[in-house]
């Protein structure tokens, strides 16, 4: 079978069942039973998706894209690898040992089914701030940084930065709420700019730390929800969590920082070192309806 095929199909099952979650691990699930490529799958619902400029189905397929992105899609195998280094093998055994890892195919569900099991697994083997510890080193956005890789800023740097930083972030969103194109998922639309615009999720500064207000994954959903738990599922990014909000089964606000390593990425880059921090609150926690993130000011740069 063609990828060409493989969109014709997609589109034909979209038409006839409808955007769900479910629609997508229909179709998913059919293609493993046929034993197609699942790569060129998932390529294929991807691009006749984004042919769609449907933001609910782009969101559906985009969150599969992971299962083979190398950075979220080795966050299991990161955490694995990490968890052996710093715990050793009787730890690393009695939660990896003989575990299927993850891989193309997988649906949203799949996804979240395995982290919650891998995180209970985890919790019985060792403490909770060990499990919080091996997400902050093992997750696919860390990275080792010299000496000579820090760049002693000036406060009014910090300062600088961050706007520059939330300009960037504006002018993007921007751009794709005047063309009409997708800002990676989401449909920028007047309601969402207008969201935006205000500066709610826009990244700022109390004293030492740098605050990160993660945006929604699809804003204009969220926006217009009344469910807390759907406002949650609309606010949550992550594939490996996101599903569980709508079971019983939710994954822990602890493997939210994986997301905080992503988060803090840019800001890394411009320090030239690994910045410490926490998760403060994440839609992963009932009651939560956004994901706030702490980042420290490096000491050496504080006013």
């Amino acid at each position: 079978m063609t990828k060409t095929q493989i969109m014709d199909d997609f589109k034909s099952f979209v038409k006839e069942h409808g955007v769900s979650t479910e629609t997508v691990n229909q179709f998913i699930r059919q293609r493993k039973a046929d034993n197609t490529d699942m790569l060129m799958t998932i390529n294929a619902m991807k691009e006749y998706a984004d042919s769609t400029k449907d933001e609910l189905l782009v969101s559906e397929v985009f969150i599969l894209m992971t299962d083979f992105n190398e950075w979220c899609g080795g966050t299991m195998k990161h955490l694995s690898k990490t968890t052996q280094n710093m715990y050793g093998d009787e730890v690393w055994g009695k939660i990896f040992k003989d575990v299927k890892m993850p891989e193309v195919g997988w649906t949203a569900d799949d996804l979240s089914d395995f982290t919650y099991k891998i995180e209970q697994k985890y919790l019985s083997a060792t403490t909770k701030e060990n499990y919080e510890c091996a997400q902050k080193m093992g997750n696919p956005f860390t990275r080792s940084f010299t000496d000579s890789d820090k760049k002693h800023l000036a406060i009014s740097d910090v300062d600088l930065l961050i706007n520059k930083l939330n300009t960037k972030f504006l002018n993007a969103l921007r751009k794709c709420h005047k063309s009409g194109e997708l800002f990676f998922n989401q449909k920028i639309d007047d309601v969402a700019m207008k969201e935006y615009e205000t500066g709610r999720w826009s990244m700022r500064r109390e004293g030492s730390k740098i605050i990160l207000t993660k945006n929604p994954y699809m804003m204009s959903k969220y926006l217009t929800e009344t469910d807390n738990k759907l406002k949650r599922y609309y606010a949550c990014h992550c594939p490996w969590a996101r599903q569980s909000i709508l079971t019983d089964k939710t994954v822990s606000k602890s493997f939210c920082y994986c997301s905080f390593g992503h988060d803090k990425y840019e800001l890394e880059s411009a320090f030239g070192r690994q910045l410490d921090g926490r998760v403060v609150c994440s839609v992963l926690e009932e009651g939560n309806i956004q994901c706030i993130f702490e980042v420290d000011i490096p000491d050496d740069i504080k006013e």
